[in-house]
């Protein structure tokens, strides 16, 4: 590319801050615009469903007014008949008003009187107004014909009436014009180029500007249903039915306390027409500056760039030809092109300059390459010959000086069961793409396995075939002992887990079989999962490794050694007892507890509480034994009982079958007591 196209470029370049100002100033105009629009649709469907609900009112509060008169209570037909078309001639947009008494039947109305026989006990808003024994709203009428006004869309609304004894003696029911609540909204709510629906909780339209002849009874378009049957507030941009785009504002009937479907909706023409119109203009003016801009640069660069560039050309020749004495003498140039002349007059001093900061920066490589303990690799391929920088021979346990090596003898330092792995992931890359990595174990001298990281990649000649490869050596042992250690750890919490799930599964299943009450069954199941927890919350303690039987004990009888009270007394050696014994035991403590705190020494004032424990060596060839002493005295007189409980059941379970130990319980008069031994 030329000088003079570089220019050129650079002007453009120049503009493109203003253009890109542009952009971003008519992107945020639109995006504000576009919030401000949709924040008036939502509003404006909000007023349109609030004058809405104030023409529903106001035919409720003239139904209630109705139902209060006597002849409507009474159902006083020539009475109720006359005031009826009496007050439809003051209120022209309800086209009839009719009672109808609980079977349906019209009793009386503000138009001419007909006796067909006509049930109204299907009709929708007759039955709501029943139901819920309030103002109900009907559905859509098209073909409404009464006072020989022809046919007319309308909305029936009604009301029960109230007798005097309290109780509903019928409904009163206004037909709402539609046609004039078309014109009351578009007269009120209407925006300029936008548009009004208002659609009853089934779809259908029953008020629609623009187009009511076109739109009015016709249903909402299917896709547009999940905003009708919404449940929140929200907007939308789409192409109306009359092929107008448009920002919506909607409230869904669910939303409206009048139950209708209502949206408002602006023109996206007419919304953004001041901010077309303003880009239109912001386009013309940056078009201006950049021909301008353009224009000026190349004029500069004929006049005052074409002599300076070709005295620059004639240094650069004589710096190719190796004549670095040569300088470029610009004196009388404009400033810049001096300040590259300057520059480039410096340019073989700073060759050396750049010469030093490269070793330095091999240097900081190399620093960095053993820090990660990491290491640089090549192989030959044409020559079968390869090497590995100082820091890789030590990673392979090598001297530093053992550099060089072939591939046979590379290979000999891989573990056996890598060896293959590791030259199919090298043929892979060398038919593949060049990109190569693998983990896998080193052997080093002195028998020590070590795992690698090793990451390169193929140079390849014309012909696509490998000819060099480089990459880097890094140790990751420590890495895979962790990863090892982690797996570890997740199979120790996934069998302890389970454990313990089972042990509360069981726990359930007793409790529940031994404690019909729920009551009961809840203080139970709750007592033995609490001794469960805190005998975890003891094992947590220490990494779940191992738990004193001293402090378990002292966390169960706690509750009843208060200061200065000799009732319990706890006596033993220290005993870390491992996770699954010390779980059992918290739970055999518990039920122990729970069973003098009931029945035995801990329910009355005077009894007492010996718990002690030692442990017993036997043979060099048995476990040393440990023999724990619960002995009650003092309490009420002991009976035995023939029933095993799932307390005794859960406490010969935990030691015998658990842990194979074993339970010893006499029950004299005086107190009941347990020796149990269990091999550590």
């Amino acid at each position: 590319m030329t000088l003079t196209r570089r220019l050129l470029l650079l002007a453009l370049i120049s503009v493109l801050p203003a253009i890109i100002i542009w952009t971003y100033t008519e992107v945020s105009l639109r995006r504000a615009r576009e919030a401000e629009v949709t924040d008036l649709a939502i509003r404006q469907a909000r007023l349109a469903a609030s004058e809405l609900e104030r023409i529903f009112d106001g035919v409720q509060s003239l139904l209630l007014a109705v139902d209060e008169t006597l002849s409507i209570k009474t159902l006083n037909a020539p009475l109720c008949s006359t005031y009826l078309q009496s007050l439809q001639r003051k209120v022209p947009h309800i086209l009839s008003l009719v009672a109808l008494d609980l079977n349906g039947l019209v009793r009386c109305r503000s138009g001419e009187p007909t006796d067909d026989g006509t049930r109204f006990t299907e009709r929708s808003y007759f039955k709501d107004s029943l139901a819920r024994q309030g103002f109900a709203v009907g559905e859509f009428t098209s073909e409404f014909v009464e006072g020989g006004l022809g046919p007319h869309p309308v909305l029936p609304l009604a009301l029960p009436i109230w007798g005097d004894d309290g109780k509903i003696v019928g409904t009163i029911a206004a037909a709402l014009d539609l046609r004039w609540l078309d014109v009351k909204l578009a007269e009120r709510v209407l925006p300029s180029g936008g548009s009004v629906t208002i659609a009853d909780r089934n779809g259908v339209i029953i008020a629609r500007e623009p187009l009511p002849d076109r739109f009015v009874g016709t249903r909402i378009p299917e896709p547009f249903m999940k905003y009708v049957q919404g449940s929140g507030v929200g907007s939308f941009e789409t192409v109306s039915q009359d092929g107008v785009k448009r920002i919506l504002g909607y409230i869904p009937a669910g939303a409206s306390s009048a139950g209708m479907f209502v949206s408002a909706g602006f023109s996206s023409k007419e919304a953004f027409s001041a901010i077309n119109r303003a880009a239109n203009r912001g386009f013309m003016i940056i078009a201006a500056a950049l021909v301008l801009a353009l224009s000026s640069s190349w004029l500069a660069s004929r006049a005052f760039i074409a002599k300076p560039l070709e005295a620059m050309t004639h240094a650069v020749r004589a710096w190719r030809r190796g004549d670095y004495n040569a300088r470029m003498d610009l004196r009388g140039a404009p400033g810049e092109l001096g300040v590259l002349a300057r520059a480039f007059n410096d340019l073989m001093d700073d060759l050396a300059e750049r010469q030093r900061a490269l070793q330095a920066s091999e240097e900081h490589a190399r620093l960095a390459l053993e820090a990660g303990e990491m290491g640089t690799w090549w192989y030959d391929h044409l020559k079968g010959t390869g090497g590995w920088s100082s820091q890789a021979a030590l990673l392979l346990g090598l001297s530093p000086d053992q550099t060089t090596t072939t591939l046979p003898a590379w290979l000999s330092l891989v573990h056996a069961d890598d060896a293959e792995k590791v030259l199919a992931n090298l043929r892979i890359s060398a038919l593949g793409d060049g990109d190569y990595e693998d983990e896998f174990r080193v052997v080093r001298p002195n028998g020590d396995a070590r795992w690698i990281n090793s990451k390169g990649r193929v140079f390849f000649d014309n012909l696509k075939r490998p000819v060099y490869f480089v990459g880097i050596f890094q140790d990751i042992t420590a890495r895979k002992q962790a990863e090892n250690q982690q797996r570890l750890l997740l199979d120790e919490l996934n069998h302890r887990v389970k454990n313990t799930l089972a042990t509360v599964q069981s726990i359930a299943a007793q409790t529940q079989r031994t404690a019909p009450d729920p009551q009961k069954f809840r203080q139970a199941f709750e007592g033995r999962l609490m001794a469960l927890s805190k005998t975890h919350d003891l094992l947590t303690r220490n990494s779940w490794r191992d738990a004193d039987l001293h402090d378990i004990a002292e966390q169960e009888l706690a509750p009843y050694r208060r200061d200065q009270d000799e009732r319990v007394t706890i006596e033993g050696p220290m005993v870390n007892l491992p996770s699954r014994h010390a779980i059992n035991f918290g739970l055999v403590l518990h039920e122990l507890v729970t069973n003098a705190v009931k029945y035995g020494a801990l329910s009355t004032a005077a009894g007492r509480l010996e718990l002690r424990w030692s442990i017993v060596s036997q043979s060099e060839a048995l476990a040393p034994e440990l023999r724990l002493h619960w002995r009650e005295m003092d309490g009420p007189v002991v009976k035995p009982s023939k029933h095993h409980g799932f307390g005794t059941r859960l406490i010969r379970r935990s030691i015998e079958g658990e842990l194979t130990g074993v339970v010893t319980a006499h029950f004299a008069p005086v107190g009941v007591s347990y020796v149990i031994a269990v091999p550590l």
